[in-house]
Order: structure tokens, then C-alpha cells, then sequence
């Protein structure tokens, strides 16, 4: 099972011994363990360091940076290259809870950082560099281009779909806005071949964008060429979730101005979105495990409760048992009494008797006797047995 650690937590644990010690208490390699360091920003000492520590040489800690916007606080240590597994155990579901999560860093003090990091972007109107994401779109509008001008049937369905100055100019806004977030590790996917359901993956963290035409539904085919199609507002929508349609923040263009001059200001809400993003989820964890902590506990008291009424059924079960076996054996008792008394009135009959031979008389009486005394339960202290349990 993966171990969890805070990247405190882990950066004090590996500035503390060479990782060569330390991974195999997580049954990884050092390598995996440094790995593992890279991907939570948690930096290592350097080749050397220990055996200058060892010589008794002053060593330089490299200090913990700040937690990226988007990036877990947890760390998983030998979960391979992900960044979670399974779950929570049941064990530690039912362990002590952590405190309620907090925040050190204020959501617009890191507004700041990623604006400082970001610094002022700008949608050029002749792009010198596209992203390899949106450059593909390109190539693939070429590849439609070539094949309806080669076609003697050319399909509107196959037409390409950002000739039109409208298209043109929101794949610059989409290409500004992947190239500002790749400076905090943003890396986009695109759902369709349009370039409108765009997913800025920033660390564990998914952020997903719309980027088309205001309050007009998606068109097909050649709809981008339409007479209208230029005059179009641009609007971009961050939602709530990845799948969802609920709308977390939108611009569009308006009487204040085109979407453009807003584009520094959408880059560093994109960003601040996948530490949003975490946090909610961090919160939202947290009321989980405690809710979770709480059915299973209930789920251990109703275990209990069904076992101690299961165990006074049994006992109550036992002591009926007993109880028949007592009185069978009590009718055992008086049948192996009465068993005797009848032998003996059949041998003071049978005295004066002489039709039946005393041989035959004596081998019915010892017949009798003996299934007397095999029934009768003080015979060999066999009435005791009505106290044990039966298995």
C-alpha cells in the first residue's frame, strides 16, 4: 500500500538520510523515491551532500517552495506513476481524523503568484509560434482543405473549419491562453476537432474551458463561413467541473471592450481555478472521511449489536436444550424405575407359576435389567451429560 506524506512531511524526511536508506522502507528504488520528490516540487540534496554532511562540512538546505496552484498537498509514496490508488483503508478510515483542512496561503495571495508568474499576455494578431495542440487543428484543417479542392464532389461536411476571421481569431485567444498556462505546468487536451471543449490538465487538477461563439448553439459543417459568423461575439466559460455544465466564471465581448483585453485576467483565473479546484476537493474529502468514519463506526456498533443478540439467542437455544435434555432424562429416570418394579412383580408372579420355566424367566429379567440400566441416567453419572453443550 502507498504511503501517504505531506510534501512537508517529505521534504523533512529526505533532507533527514540519503534516499538510498529511505526508499527501501517504502519498498522503492531511490531513483522512484526522487522521482517521486520531482513530481510534488520537493527538492532533494545533490550528489555529495551526505558524505560532505558526514565530513563534517556546513551543508546548504535547499528551502520547500511554495505548493503550485492545483497540486495536492499529499504525496504518495509507492503508488507508481500515479497520483492516487484505491482509496482510504478501512483501518485508516476508522483512525484518528486530521484536523479540519486549512489554508496557509491566502486564494489571493496566490492569485498574485500566478499573476507574477504569469505576467501580461497578449493575443497577437499574427501568431509566430503555435501550440503543438493547436497547431494540429491547423494541419488537420490543411488536410480538409487539400481533399475538398481534390474532390470532384466537395462536401461542405469536410469543408475547413477556421478559414473565417472569426475562427482564426479564437484559435490565437486559445493558443495565447495554452501557452500562458503551460508556464505553470498546464497541459491542454482538446475533446473535439473544433477546438471549443478545451481541459487545461495543471498538475492533478482539471479545468475545463469553452471557447465559442456567445449564447449560439455549436454549428456543423461550413456554419463558421455563414454571413453572420464574423460578426459573432467570442465568449470564454470556465465551468465547475470537467463534465459538468454549471458555469463557474465567463467573459465575452461587450460594450467594455473584446474579449482580448481580458486575456491576462482570464489566463491567471484559469490557473487560480485548479487551486480552487483543490481546495473544494480537499474540503469536500475531508466531510467525506468524516462522514465515512462515522457509517463505519455505526456499521461496527450494529455488527456488535448482531452479534450480542445472536450470542443471547444461542445461549438461550443451549439452555432449552438443556432443559429438554433434562426432562428426558428425568423420563428416562422413572421408566428405568418403573422398567424394575415390573420385572420384579413379573418374577413374584411367575413364582408360583409353573408354565413359565425359570430359565426363559431369568433370561427375560437380565434382558430387562440391563435395558434398565442402560437407560437410567444415574447410572454411571450420565444425567450430568444434560449440562454439556452440544458442538
Amino acid at each position: 500500500m502507498a504511503k501517504r506524506l505531506s510534501r512537508k512531511e517529505l521534504y523533512e524526511l529526505v533532507w533527514s538520510e540519503p534516499l538510498k536508506i529511505l526508499a527501501p522502507r517504502f519498498a522503492i528504488s531511490d531513483v522512484a523515491l526522487k522521482k517521486a520528490c520531482a513530481r510534488a516540487e520537493v527538492p532533494t540534496p545533490g550528489l555529495g551532500h551526505w558524505a560532505k554532511k558526514a565530513a563534517g562540512k556546513s551543508m546548504l538546505q535547499v528551502a520547500l517552495p511554495e505548493r503550485p496552484p492545483g497540486m495536492d498537498d499529499e504525496v504518495l509514496i509507492g503508488a507508481g506513476h500515479g497520483y492516487w490508488h484505491s482509496g482510504w483503508s478501512e483501518e485508516e478510515l476508522l483512525g484518528p481524523l486530521p484536523p479540519p483542512p486549512e489554508f496557509e496561503e491566502p486564494i489571493e495571495s496566490v492569485r498574485e503568484r500566478i499573476a507574477k508568474t504569469v505576467g501580461k499576455v497578449t493575443v497577437p494578431r499574427e501568431v509566430r509560434i503555435w501550440h503543438p495542440m493547436v497547431e494540429r487543428l491547423l494541419k488537420e484543417d490543411a488536410q480538409r482543405r487539400e481533399r475538398q479542392r481534390a474532390s470532384s464532389f466537395p462536401s461542405s461536411w469536410d469543408a475547413p473549419r477556421f478559414d473565417s476571421p472569426f475562427e482564426r481569431r479564437r484559435l490565437r485567444v486559445l493558443n495565447t491562453l495554452v501557452l500562458a498556462a503551460g508556464m505553470m505546468n498546464g497541459k491542454p487536451s482538446i475533446s473535439d476537432h473544433e477546438g471549443r471543449n478545451i481541459h487545461l490538465t495543471v498538475h492533478q487538477k482539471h479545468v475545463a474551458i469553452q471557447l465559442d461563439r456567445l449564447k449560439q448553439a455549436r454549428r456543423r459543417g461550413n456554419a463558421a463561413n455563414s454571413a453572420d459568423a464574423d460578426e459573432a461575439k467570442l465568449s470564454l466559460s470556465i465551468l465547475r467541473s470537467p463534465g459538468s455544465e454549471s458555469i463557474r466564471i465567463a467573459w465575452q465581448d461587450d460594450d467594455q471592450g473584446k474579449l482580448e483585453t481580458r486575456v491576462t485576467e482570464i489566463a491567471v483565473q484559469i490557473m487560480l481555478t485548479a487551486e480552487l479546484q483543490y481546495r473544494e476537493g480537499t474540503v469536500r474529502s475531508y466531510e467525506w472521511r468524516v462522514q465515512r468514519k462515522a457509517e463505519l463506526e455505526e456499521e461496527e456498533r450494529e455488527r456488535k449489536r448482531q452479534a450480542e443478540r445472536a450470542e443471547r439467542e444461542r445461549q438461550k437455544r443451549l439452555e432449552q436444550a438443556r432443559i429438554d435434555r433434562l426432562l428426558k432424562s428425568a423420563a428416562a429416570f422413572q421408566q428405568a424405575g418403573a422398567i424394575r418394579k415390573y420385572v420384579e412383580a413379573i418374577r413374584a408372579k411367575q413364582t408360583d407359576n409353573a408354565a413359565c420355566p425359570g430359565e426363559e424367566l431369568e433370561r427375560w429379567s437380565q434382558w430387562a435389567l440391563a435395558e434398565a440400566e442402560r437407560i437410567d441416567p444415574v447410572v454411571g453419572g450420565k444425567f450430568l451429560l444434560t449440562m454439556r453443550d452440544e458442538s
